[in-house]
C-alpha cells in the first residue's frame, strides 16, 4: 500500500531557506516561474464571501491541495484562493494505482484525501504557516520576496454524508481549521534555533472560514440540506454546494458531450443521472440555505462542478475500476452550461465558484462571468505543472488592460454585451449565458482537437542518465521527483570473489560504468503516491517513479516498502550510509568520510574497500562457500550516496541532513 508521509515542519523551514539561498527556488519551482503581480497593472482582486483575495485563481480540491508543499507551490504560482483537498471520515482509502490519467482530456479514480484526518489538518496548517513565512519576508536574505505578496484564502472541502461529517474526528478537523492556535504553537517550537525569529511571527490562527461540500456519491437532497444547515449553524462558516454535471439532464448533457463535442466514446455512468441532487432541487435548496446563511452574516452558494462519472473505457486504469471521473476540456463546457442553466433561474448575487477544465485560454472568460474562485486541476498536471498558472493571470491582466478595466468588476462590465447594465453581478449573470454558448461551439473543446497523447522516443529509463528533460519534476503535484548533481565519469570495474578464508580475487570480464549527465533524476518516496502522471509525460519508457531511485526519509518507511526498490540514506558526524533494495535484495554501503574507507554488505559478504575501490578485507556472512560481490551494485550505491548528499543542489534528503 502506497502511503504519503508528512515532512517535519522543521525540515520544511530549513529546506525553504536553504533552497532559496542556493537555487533561488522553493520545492523545485524556480523564482523565475513564480507569479509576480505588476505593481502598476490592473487590480485582479476578487471577493470570496466576506473576504478579499488578490486574485480568483488557485488549485482545485484535488492533488494540488493535499500536502504542505502543494500549498506553498500553489501560492508561489499565483494561487490566492486555495481549495484544500476533500476530507472525509473514511481516511484509509485504498486508492488504485495509477490513479491519474492526464494523457489528453483527463480522468482519475482518486477523489478524496490520501492522508489521515489529523495528518491533513497538520499539512494544511503547516502549508499556511510556510506561506505566511514567505509573505512576511522571513527569508529575505537578499532574495526579493516582494512579488508573491497578496491576500490568500483557504477553502475547506468536506464530504460525503451527514453521519460522516458529524463524526467526532471530522468535527475535530473542522474545529482545528477554525482555530489552529494549538497546532501553530506546537509547530513554532519545531522551528530550528537559527530561524528563531520565525517563531514570533503572527501566524493567523483561523486557517479557513468556508467549506465546500462534496456529495456526488448519491447523497439525497434533504441530507445535503441538513449537512449545510449543520455546517452553517454549528461552525458559523460560509458554505458552497458542489453541483454535478448530470443535473443538466441526460438529453442536454449527452447532446453536448456526444453530438456537439464528439466524445462518442464516453459513456456516462447511468446511476449518475438519478443519484444525488437533481437540478430543480438544487435551486430550492440553495435559496433556502442562502437565506439561512444571510441571517448569520454568511453566504451559501454553488460550485460548478464535480467531475463526471463515466464508464472506464480505456486501458490506463485496471479493469476492476468500472467507473472513472472525467475532467479537462469537455468538463468545462458541461460545467459552464450547467452554471448558465442554474443562473438563469437563480438570483444574480448568489455566490458561484468554478472548477472544470480551466486553462490559460478560458480563465479570463470564466472570471468575466463574475465567478470566484476559478480553480484548476487537470491543466496543472500537464508539462510545466504549477508554472502554468502565472500565464492565466498575465493573460487576464492583459485582457483587462486592453479593455481599459482597472479592476475585475470593470472587466466584467466591459465584457458584457449589454452596455446599459451597470451592475457587475448582473453583467456576470449575462456573461455566463453568452460565454457558455461560445464555449460549446469552440472547436478546441471537441474530441478531434483533444486526442493527441504524449510522444515516446523509444528508449527505456535506467537508474542513471536519461534525456533529463525534467518534465517529470513539475508534473508531479507533490514535488516527489527531483534532480541531484553527479560528476560525469567513465570507469572500468570487475566483480570480486570472496573465498571462505576472506581472500579476494577478480571475477568475469571487465565491465564499464559511464555517467554522461551532470544532473540526475530521483524520486522522494514520502511524497510519491504512484499516481502515474510522471510516467504519462516522460518521453522514455518505464516511469520515473518506478525506474529512477526512490529515497525515503525514514528507515522504517524504507523497510515497510518491501514491494518497491528504494534507498534510505543518512549522515552522521563521521559516516555516510545508504541502505538499498535492488530487485528485491537488500544492501548496505557505508563511507568513512575521514579515511575514505567503504564498507559494503550484500547479505552474504561484508567487504571493505579503499578510496580507489580496491578490496582491503572481506568475510562471508553465514555462507560456507565463496560468493561474488556485484561491483555494479557497489558503484551504483556509492554514486547515489555521493549525489544525494551533494548540497550544491538541495533535495528532500540532504536539506534535512544537518539542521543549520
Amino acid at each position: 500500500m502506497v502511503e504519503l508521509v508528512c515532512t517535519n515542519f522543521a525540515d520544511h523551514v530549513v529546506r525553504l531557506h536553504q533552497e532559496l539561498q542556493t537555487q533561488s527556488a522553493v520545492f523545485d519551482l524556480p523564482k523565475a516561474k513564480w507569479f509576480t503581480p505588476d505593481p502598476i497593472g490592473p487590480d485582479l482582486s476578487v471577493a470570496f464571501h466576506d473576504e478579499r483575495a488578490a486574485n480568483a485563481s488557485g488549485p482545485a480540491a484535488g492533488p494540488h491541495g493535499q500536502m504542505a508543499q502543494n500549498i506553498v507551490l500553489s501560492y508561489l504560482a499565483g494561487g490566492r484562493i486555495l481549495e484544500l483537498k476533500t476530507v472525509q471520515i473514511n481516511d484509509e482509502l485504498k486508492i488504485p494505482r495509477p490513479c491519474i490519467d492526464a494523457t489528453n482530456i483527463g480522468y482519475n479514480v482518486e477523489w478524496s484525501q490520501e492522508l489521515r484526518l489529523h495528518e491533513s489538518l497538520h499539512e494544511y496548517v503547516s502549508g499556511a504557516m510556510l506561506v505566511h513565512i514567505l509573505r512576511s519576508g522571513g527569508f529575505y536574505d537578499g532574495v526579493d520576496m516582494t512579488g508573491p505578496l497578496g491576500d490568500v484564502i483557504y477553502d475547506m472541502s468536506v464530504g460525503y454524508d451527514l453521519k460522516g461529517i458529524q463524526h467526532p474526528r471530522v468535527c475535530r478537523f473542522i474545529e482545528g481549521m477554525l482555530d489552529a492556535s494549538s497546532i501553530i504553537d506546537a509547530l513554532r517550537l519545531q522551528i530550528p534555533s537559527k530561524y528563531k525569529h520565525l517563531r514570533d511571527l503572527d501566524y493567523p490562527t483561523t486557517i479557513s472560514r468556508s467549506i465546500t461540500l462534496s456529495t456526488f456519491h448519491g447523497c439525497p437532497a434533504d441530507e445535503i440540506e441538513r449537512i449545510c444547515e449543520h455546517l452553517i449553524e454549528t461552525y458559523n462558516v460560509n458554505v458552497i454546494v458542489k453541483m454535478n454535471p448530470p443535473m443538466l439532464g441526460k438529453d442536454q448533457l449527452e447532446h453536448l458531450l456526444h453530438s456537439v463535442m464528439g466524445y462518442r466514446d464516453i459513456t456516462v455512468h447511468p446511476p449518475a443521472y438519478t443519484s444525488g441532487l437533481q437540478f430543480d432541487e438544487s435551486l430550492d435548496i440553495v435559496r433556502r440555505l442562502d437565506r439561512l446563511a444571510k441571517g448569520r452574516g454568511l453566504r451559501c452558494g454553488a460550485k460548478f462542478s464535480n467531475t463526471l462519472e463515466v464508464a472506464n473505457h480505456r486501458e490506463f486504469f485496471t479493469p476492476d475500476n468500472e467507473v472513472m471521473y472525467l475532467s479537462g476540456q469537455p468538463l468545462y463546457v458541461l460545467a459552464l452550461s450547467l452554471a448558465a442553466k442554474f443562473r438563469a433561474d437563480m438570483d444574480a448575487d448568489v455566490p458561484i465558484t468554478f472548477s472544470a477544465g480551466i486553462d490559460q485560454k478560458n480563465f479570463a472568460d470564466t472570471v468575466a462571468c463574475g465567478i470566484a474562485p476559478v480553480t484548476v486541476c487537470t491543466d496543472l498536471l500537464r508539462p510545466g505543472g504549477y508554472a502554468r498558472l502565472p500565464k492565466y493571470l498575465h493573460q487576464l491582466a492583459a485582457d483587462m488592460t486592453k479593455l481599459g478595466a482597472a479592476n475585475v468588476d470593470e472587466y466584467i462590465l466591459k465584457r458584457c454585451e449589454t452596455p446599459s447594465i451597470a451592475d457587475a453581478k448582473l453583467a456576470g449573470w449575462h456573461n455566463t449565458q453568452s460565454i457558455a454558448k461560445q464555449a460549446a461551439a469552440d472547436p478546441r473543446y471537441h474530441r478531434d482537437k483533444n486526442g493527441a497523447i504524449p510522444k515516446r522516443i523509444g528508449s527505456h529509463l535506467v537508474v542513471f542518465d536519461c534525456i533529463t528533460c525534467d518534465k517529470c519534476i513539475p508534473v508531479c503535484p507533490n514535488d516527489a521527483n527531483f534532480t541531484y548533481p553527479l560528476a560525469q565519469q567513465d570507469f572500468e570495474y570487475r566483480d570480486i570473489i570472496v573465498s571462505p578464508d576472506g581472500s579476494t580475487s577478480f571475477a568475469g570480464d571487465v565491465q564499464q560504468m559511464k555517467i554522461e549527465r551532470s544532473m540526475q533524476i530521483a524520486n522522494f518516496g514520502d511524497y510519491c503516491n504512484e499516481c502515474g502522471n510522471c510516467d504519462t509525460f516522460c518521453p522514455e519508457y518505464g516511469g520515473p517513479f518506478i525506474k529512477k531511485p526512490t529515497f525515503f526519509s525514514r528507515l522504517d518507511e524504507f523497510k515497510l516498502r518491501r514491494d518497491h526498490d528504494g534507498f534510505f540514506a543518512q549522515r552522521s558526524n563521521t559516516h555516510d550510509t545508504i541502505e538499498g533494495r535492488i530487485e528485491g535484495n537488500e544492501y548496505l554501503l557505508r563511507i568513512d568520510r575521514t579515511s575514505g574507507e567503504i564498507c559494503f554488505i550484500d547479505g552474504k559478504v561484508e567487504a571493505h574497500f579503499d578510496k580507489s575501490h580496491a578490496p582491503t578485507r572481506a568475510h562471508l556472512l553465514n555462507n560456507p562457500t565463496q560468493h561474488t560481490v556485484s561491483m555494479k551494485i557497489y558503484h551504483t550505491m556509492r554514486l547515489l550516496l555521493e549525489g544525494i548528499f551533494d548540497r550544491s543542489r538541495l533535495n528532500p534528503i540532504n536539506a534535512s541532513v544537518i539542521n543549520p
